[in-house]
């Protein structure tokens, strides 16, 4: 994801204020095209790979100082809707058919985006906590957990589970809340969700097919709600930035993205999930040792 946007789920990620000095951006509010080159990047790639985006958008803030990207809502929006693009591209026969109301799917996505609304309202107040680098080491080994535990086990009541599809209703809120619980960086949405979906007793193919059915209505719902804010702020807050930042994040942002959501189908596919979970765990200690000294936690 691009930075301001909270937790692996696009609808509220929270922003971290870089105690870094300033090596990318400079005090001003210019933005140069190798700097929407590299944000388009970033969010191609950690939008979809189940390592939590906002999690290493914070890492990259404190490392690379970046500062004051608050002020850059309009170009976080369009990122946004460049990886909304190489979802739509790649699964745009699904998509299709899941905007019949009469379709299935097109409940499952329903009661799987619920759970997000609540949720993030009971978060809200404590969220702001999980800016702080020194949380990241515990919400990246969490995630490790997840998908360590998706790998070995599966959940009690679906062992006897004969038929797939349908899926049960409370499949979709189940997945919905493993979402939901994504707001905070470090723990990833996809990961989550797919974890869930395998959990479950759920296809790999179903399982990748609707997590990222639910990320649309999330990634439109964070848009929706950056441009709103963006509309309300005075205009003197948002820098003035070369039209062409914006054609460079989005595409960027489609192009890696559209890549890295096909290696991502690849190798889940191949039972390569593996790989993630080792690396959350490895980022989750190396994060912790790094920001809290010789203490776990």
């Amino acid at each position: 994801m691009v930075p301001n946007v909270a937790g692996s789920n696009p609808v509220d990620r929270p922003l971290f204020p870089s105690q870094a000095s300033n090596l990318l951006l400079n005090s001003s509010n210019d933005m140069t095209l190798w700097q929407a080159f590299l944000l388009g990047i970033i969010q191609g790639i950690t939008e979809f790979l189940p390592i939590s985006s906002s999690g290493h958008l914070i890492l990259g803030q404190y490392f690379l100082g970046f500062e004051e990207l608050q002020d850059y809502i309009l170009f976080n929006l369009v990122c946004h809707l460049g990886t909304l693009t190489a979802i739509l591209y790649l699964f745009f026969p699904i998509v299709k058919e899941s905007l019949n109301i009469y379709h299935p799917r097109f409940w499952q996505i329903f009661l799987g985006t619920l759970p997000l609304f609540p949720l993030v309202l009971i978060l809200k107040p404590i969220k702001s906590l999980f800016d702080q680098p020194e949380f990241l080491g515990p919400c990246f080994l969490i995630s490790a957990g997840i998908l360590f535990t998706s790998l070995y086990c599966r959940f009690p009541f679906t062992r006897h589970r004969t038929a797939l599809p349908p899926y049960k209703w409370q499949d979709s809120l189940t997945i919905g809340l493993f979402q939901a619980i994504a707001i905070l960086p470090g723990i990833s949405r996809s990961g989550s969700t797919i974890s869930a979906a395998r959990l479950l007793g759920w296809s790999k193919e179903s399982a990748i097919q609707f997590s990222f059915l639910l990320a649309i209505p999330a990634i439109l719902g964070g848009s929706l709600l950056e441009g709103w804010h963006a509309w309300r702020s005075p205009n003197d807050t948002l820098p003035s930035l070369n039209p062409w930042i914006f054609i460079v994040g989005f595409f960027t942002s489609c192009l890696v993205g559209t890549f890295s959501l096909w290696i991502l189908i690849r190798l889940v596919i191949q039972d390569k999930w593996n790989y993630f979970a080792w690396y959350c765990l490895v980022l989750g200690i190396a994060t912790t040792v790094y920001f809290n000294g010789s203490s776990p936690f």
